[in-house]
């Protein structure tokens, strides 16, 4: 009986144990086969900064300037400037590069793109926005204010588009240094002045003035929220997939293409004025 009993026992141990490397072996082949169906195929695309790639036949990978080997490799210029990027292009001539964001005029070369977002056109419809909350306000005489270092350009282009939504409205410039201390006084100067909304450019210092004007309450604006880096970036990509590059130019985008618009602004701004906002952008930017 004991005999049996451990003659039993030994088969049953057996038999268990045939069945879980039977499991573990269709699992991992299973797995494989789930691996290969899942792995993306497609032009492989260099990314070099803030960008999101989600072109059809194109696999991103993300890297370095000098450090990805495909033959397409697209660089924000929020990672890096013109100089970098055309050096980068020189160094490696088989391959094509696209400066996502700024003009590659002065440093031209013949397998780097510049892909240049119309801030013009941003700059207005940001205004456009600015005015409708000013106007909502209920006030007279409803302001708003650029802040930070001169751009007269971009100011005055914010200036038009307050006005298309409050002829009435006053534009108050409140010029400073692209320090972000200075940039916070300028807003609550400008607040200081009657303004019911901020604008500026980008960077640390209009992080800074949205903040000043977060602490009285009231809204603040940037440029980056009206432009869509993303979309030129998958224009390039898509084309490069298909077997074009570019190489030698800027190339400009606006609202018409998709990359100027209205994104995620200020949430003290409501959600009915933006949808306002939203609606004029084709009359604004004809």
């Amino acid at each position: 009986m004991r005999l049996g009993a451990a003659l039993g026992l030994v088969l049953a141990l057996l038999g268990a144990g045939c069945g879980g490397v039977r499991q573990a072996t269709v699992t991992t082949t299973t797995t494989v086969a789930k691996r290969a169906a899942r792995s993306p195929s497609g032009l492989r695309v260099g990314v070099v900064g803030p960008l999101l790639l989600a072109a059809p036949g194109v696999v991103p990978k993300r890297g370095t300037l000098t450090g990805l080997d495909t033959s397409l490799v697209l660089v924000s210029a929020h990672a890096y400037g013109v100089a970098a990027v055309s050096a980068a292009a020189r160094a490696r001539p088989a391959a094509h590069f696209a400066l996502v964001g700024a003009s590659t005029k002065g440093d031209r070369a013949p397998n780097l793109v510049g892909l240049v977002l119309n801030d013009d056109q941003a700059a207005l419809i940001a205004g456009y926005v600015a005015g409708l909350v000013a106007a909502d306000a209920g006030t007279r005489e409803p302001r708003v204010a650029w802040v930070g270092p001169v751009e007269n350009a971009l100011a005055g282009a914010f200036a038009r588009g307050v006005h298309r939504a409050w002829p009435g409205a006053v534009v108050l410039d409140e010029w400073s240094r692209s320090i972000p201390g200075r940039c916070k006084e300028a807003a609550l100067a400008a607040i200081g002045r009657g303004a019911m909304v901020v604008m500026a450019h980008g960077g640390l210092c209009a992080k800074a003035a949205i903040a000043g004007a977060h602490e009285q309450n009231l809204p603040g604006l940037r440029l980056g929220e009206f432009e869509f880096p993303d979309v030129v970036a998958n224009f390039v990509a898509r084309d490069a997939a298909a077997g074009v590059f570019h190489g030698g130019e800027d190339i400009f985008f606006g609202a018409a293409s998709g990359a100027i618009g209205i994104g995620a602004v200020d949430p003290l701004i409501p959600l009915t004025t933006l949808g306002r906002a939203r609606a004029a952008v084709p009359d604004l930017t004809r």
